[in-house]
């Protein structure tokens, strides 16, 4: 698969998958076995191992991709000229 995980986006899963981990572990039982824990432990990890190696499978299905397109040298001479 193609990388499809921005800065920005990155950024942001890289936050949320760990607390999401968390919040599974502490808040929500998953320490305990509760589904719901557990539940939301997997989805953290699975939040953060795509800002890790900067691919999502979610994104690749709805053919998403939050990287910045660079612009090519020619673009950018045509802009410089108007």
């Amino acid at each position: 698969m193609k990388e499809n995980v921005g800065k920005k986006d990155q950024l942001i899963r890289s936050i949320a998958g760990p607390a999401l981990m968390g919040i599974g572990f502490f808040a929500l039982g998953g320490n305990k076995g509760k589904l719901a824990g557990l539940a939301a432990i997997v989805t953290g990890t699975l939040i953060a191992e795509s800002s890790i190696t900067r691919v999502c499978p979610v994104n690749e299905f709805l053919g998403v991709d939050t990287r910045e397109k660079k612009k090519s040298p020619i673009k950018k001479i045509k802009e410089a000229l108007v």
